[in-house]
């Protein structure tokens, strides 16, 4: 009974009220490019990003931050808002299969880290890298430019579509090396979950 009051106390927080507001935010993005009502998507993505702008900042002024139910509820937002977005473009054909591709492959890196810190003391801690914030900041920026770029009178200057292949491929580098991070972690961990060989007695 105290470990689920103490789990609404978390959840009731200011900052974390900030967070789940971005799961309000998601269906209005989508409902304003689905009926192109350019403005609405425009709107609903820039105050999903203030609020992940803000919520740690909330947290940290009202004594509140760091906490493992935030950091979770942080992470498991961003991540569904991210993706799932991602995954809309793609299917309205805003993205090419290539640049999809990266963006997968950065979800995909996300869940298996997660996945193999299952077990090892760490399952109860969100997956994070060195290069993983500023990858993950530099998509959230990317899912609003690509709401902008749904005006008509945005995406009819001529320079946009350089300013799109510049900017995609700033976070392509991004997201490789952070694969690259990734991977040097799950190879440091199974050198270090390896049984030691011991030499028999002579």
């Amino acid at each position: 009974m105290s470990e689920e009051k103490t789990v609404l106390q978390s959840f009731g927080t200011p900052a974390n009220a900030l967070t789940f507001s971005r799961l309000i935010f998601l269906p209005v993005v989508v409902y304003g490019l689905v009926t192109n009502q350019h403005w609405v998507a425009v709107g609903a993505m820039f105050l999903a990003w203030l609020t992940d702008l803000l919520d740690g900042r909330v947290a940290r002024m009202m004594g509140q931050g760091g906490t493992p139910f935030g950091k979770a509820l942080d992470s498991t937002i961003d991540f569904a808002l991210i993706y799932f977005l991602f995954i809309a473009f793609y299917a309205a054909g805003r993205l090419e299969t290539f640049q999809f591709a990266f963006l997968y492959l950065a979800m995909v890196m996300i869940l298996t880290l997660q996945f193999f810190l299952q077990g090892t003391g760490q399952d109860d801690e969100v997956a994070t890298t060195k290069f993983g914030k500023p990858t993950g900041a530099l998509q959230y920026l990317y899912l609003l430019f690509l709401v902008v770029l749904e005006i008509p009178a945005v995406a009819a200057v001529e320079v946009m579509a350089t300013i799109h292949m510049v900017y995609f491929w700033v976070l392509a580098a991004a997201i490789v090396l952070n694969t690259i991070e990734i991977l040097l972690m799950l190879g440091k961990m199974g050198r270090e979950a390896a049984p030691v060989e011991t030499s028999p007695d002579a």
